[in-house]
């Protein structure tokens, strides 16, 4: 190459940013096909953000989104899974109900409790299954310049990104259909393209440091709060590797004590933050100061091309412990839907879906931050009604309580559009109905023969494709309408492609030596057995009568059907809604 000329390069995607984000978004484009046209930047060398700190916690739907794309085993495996909590008054006294206790009633799956992993050991497994499918992250290489060439029709390589290696200074430009921003809360894709930050960043400080400890604390390998009259709710979490994490407010008073912050001054606020317990650190692994606020971008897509996503589009406090869980949302929210569109499986308005289905989930984050933040630093909420000498932790224990489903991701739903589309079936699971845009639940299932017990999310796993589940219910009720699936599926020019990202389930609420005999038909797709019936109990499906769930490739409903002669007309309506088919 001449001296002076900058190399270009063509992608499809561009992704810029290297944490757990951006490296999931990857992972997902890279596994559903796209390795050899995608990119992933990160602008800082990963050996000094390989630091011990930031995130730590993974609730039990990011489990689960993480668990579809097979990555949630190996943190299984070095994680700390915390299943206990306590709470601590100012005179180190046990209490009952507040702070993190929701944690010991995260039910409804299997992954019953916070996956506390740092986030450098995620980030080490993330990479390392992505390069496993031809993919490694650039690094150090910074996005310099982006620009969107808006004559360019939908869908063509409109994005010019510049980037500049940090130890060469090598500039190279690289062509790109699509940009996704996952380059954290003051990320140069937002700024660059002028989308507005809405929100504000108040006085106060948090401090969070982890290392090896010793205490006298009674229960200290748990999640667990201690309020303190000088630090606020005061942080304790039992981390992976037996470190530990103290997190506590940072008062205005207490800041004129030090000239300068540094890891001296951040333990002897840890010290002080724990009282009536002893606290001494071994070691520390890292600790770090910052400011409180809450913002959100405008949009989370812009000029039909460019993403935003993880903190990038949304910044809050870590007091709910949200942060990194709410960015993995939005990758498993747009990764199988540009890897359809890619594919050009689907049109480009799915992608639309990504901002409408995600912005008001952070958006109701976002408020019950604000909520969360003041409480912890012993002020009640702005909005606060009620009693103005309440106790802010006695408060704090309701509203995280209140939140509980929220905070575990398990009752993240969302609203009616084009992928969740009302059907004729009606859910009539009395505590919690299955319905569409809503999280379709685990269930236990058992394989034919071995008699092998399973799991629903398991034998669905995302891997870009819709999942069809027949609820068979028992045969000898439902057989008149199996036959008709049967019949008009046969007769189906949609389900007759054999190019549409869809595959089927069938669940039996019988088991039998034979799933043909059992059922009297051939089984839609693999078949499973619920002989204990608990899983169409879960789905709200009467055995006697059976129903049609479409699963999308993230795990939530899309529709649900009545078993019988209209369930292939309304699915085909639903697909021809969201794919491409010709």
């Amino acid at each position: 190459m001449p001296a002076g000329e900058r190399q270009i390069r063509h992608v499809d995607v561009l992704i810029v940013g290297g944490g757990p984000v951006g490296l999931v978004t990857a992972f997902q484009l890279a596994k559903f096909g796209h390795a050899r046209s995608i990119a992933i930047i990160e602008k800082h060398p990963k050996s000094a953000q390989d630091q011990y700190g930031r995130a730590i916690t993974l609730y039990p739907r990011s489990s689960e989104l993480l668990d579809g794309l097979g990555l949630a085993d190996e943190l299984a495996q070095d994680c700390f899974a915390c299943r206990k909590t306590v709470s601590y008054d100012p005179n180190g006294v046990e209490v009952q109900g507040r702070g993190w206790s929701f944690m010991e009633n995260m039910k409804d799956t299997q992954w019953d409790f916070a996956l506390v992993l740092r986030q450098k050991y995620q980030e080490d497994i993330f990479r390392r299954r992505l390069k496993e499918l031809g993919v490694s992250l650039e690094a150090p290489v910074e996005l310099t310049d982006v620009k969107v060439d808006e004559s360019v029709s939908q869908g063509g390589y409109k994005i010019t990104a510049t980037t500049k290696d940090g130890v060469t200074g090598v500039e190279e430009t690289i062509i790109c259909r699509y940009l996704i921003g996952a380059d954290g809360g003051r990320s140069f894709v937002r700024r660059a393209l002028n989308i507005p930050f809405d929100g504000s960043t108040s006085e106060d400080k948090w401090v969070r440091i982890d290392g090896a400890i010793e205490t006298d604390m009674p229960k200290s390998r748990v999640y667990g709060a201690i309020e303190s009259p000088t630090h606020g709710n005061v942080l304790w979490a039992a981390l992976d590797h037996g470190a530990t994490r103290i997190g506590f407010a940072f008062t205005a008073e207490r800041q004129k004590a030090y000239a300068v912050f540094n890891e001296e001054a951040a333990v002897a606020e840890a010290i002080a933050s724990v009282k009536p317990f002893s606290l001494k650190f071994k070691q520390v692994d890292w600790w770090t100061i910052y400011s409180v606020g809450q913002r959100i971008a405008r949009n989370f897509l812009t000029k039909d091309c460019v993403f935003l996503a993880g903190d990038a589009c949304h910044t809050h406090s870590s007091g709910a412990a949200q942060g990194m869980n709410t960015g993995l949302h939005d990758a498993c929210n747009l990764g199988w839907k540009l890897s359809l569109v890619l594919d050009g499986l689907a049109p480009h308005s799915l992608l639309e879906t990504y901002e409408s289905e995600r912005l008001p989930n952070v958006q109701k984050l976002i408020n019950y931050d604000k909520d969360i933040s003041r409480l912890m630093t012993m002020q009640l909420p702005i909005s606060w009604k009620g009693d103005p000498n309440a106790d802010p932790n006695e408060i704090l224990g309701v509203v995280m309580a209140e939140a509980s489903t929220f905070t575990s991701g398990l009752s993240i739903a969302f609203d009616i559009n084009n992928i969740n589309v009302k059907g004729s079936f009606g859910s009539n699971a009395t505590s919690a109905p299955v319905s569409p845009g809503q999280r379709g639940p685990d269930v236990q299932l058992t394989k034919p023969g071995t008699n092998e017990a399973t799991r629903l999310h398991r034998e669905t796993p995302n891997n870009a494709k819709f999942h069809i589940v027949v609820f068979a219910g028992e045969p000898e009720h439902t057989s008149e309408s199996l036959s008709v699936l049967t019949e008009t599926l046969g007769t189906s020019n949609v389900f007759s492609k054999a190019s549409l990202p869809i595959s089927w389930l069938t669940i039996a609420a019988k088991s039998g030596p034979s799933a043909f005999e059992l059922l009297g038909v051939m089984p839609f797709g693999k078949v499973f057995y619920d002989e204990k019936q608990t899983a169409h109990l879960r789905y709200g499906v009467n055995v006697k009568e059976g129903a049609v769930v479409v699963l999308r490739p993230d795990g939530w409903v899309g529709t649900a059907t009545k078993l019988g002669v209209s369930s292939v007309e309304e699915l085909e309506c639903y697909f021809h809604k969201i794919l491409q088919i010709i």
